[in-house]
């Protein structure tokens, strides 16, 4: 299946080139994917799961910098994109029927780094959109990283792994009922506004 990332990532600081290097060490050595980079970001392209991988373990290598770092990244599979593009033809669900390939949020090891993401998910192409919808957010309710909705998108707070995992389960899920989904995703971690309030 042909799924793809633009991931930009915002160290708020002034060595933000050391910190950005040190999240590209956490995902040299993933080999299931191809990236493109530009001055506005990186283009991850490949199988969800490592697509994913590569998002978090980027976001988790700047963070344990203890630097204020912020990531957006959009999320998107079957995508029909440039009519010239063999790579972006539409996609059909996977089936009806299928079992997605989700993460079991309670056995992930913990990352020790706590963060605040908000989420929006478009299922695109189907009548029943909202349905979907809702029915993901009912599942980040279950597991346990949903904090409120907002306008236009889903807080989740909690341990980085298993944000990144609520969210990667969602567009799994989504996967399996429409043939074209996108995710957009902000995550935010060491944030000095944060610390204030707690």
């Amino acid at each position: 299946m042909f799924c793809g990332a633009q991931i930009s990532l915002y160290p708020m600081c002034d060595r933000f080139v050391e910190v950005i290097l040190k999240g590209l060490e956490k995902v040299r050595e993933i080999k299931q994917v191809r990236f493109e980079t530009d001055d506005l970001s990186t283009c991850v392209i490949g199988p969800p799961y490592w697509v994913f991988q590569v998002a978090k373990n980027l976001f988790q290598g700047a963070a344990q910098t203890g630097v204020h770092v912020v990531m957006h990244a959009l999320f998107s599979r079957g995508c029909p994109g440039e009519p010239d593009d063999p790579i972006c033809t539409p996609c059909t669900p996977e089936s009806p029927l299928a079992t997605p390939e989700l993460l079991d949020l309670r056995s992930l090891p913990l990352s020790n780094i706590p963060v605040a993401a908000q989420f929006s998910l478009y299922p695109l192409g189907s009548g029943t959109y909202m349905e979907t919808i809702y029915r993901q957010i009912q599942e980040a309710k279950q597991e346990g990283t949903y904090s409120k909705g907002k306008h236009f998108v889903s807080r989740l707070d909690g341990d980085l792994e298993r944000v990144f995992g609520t969210v990667y389960n969602a567009f799994q899920r989504a996967s399996s009922e429409v043939g074209h989904v996108v995710v957009h995703l902000t995550v935010s971690a060491n944030s000095p506004t944060a610390k204030k309030s707690t």
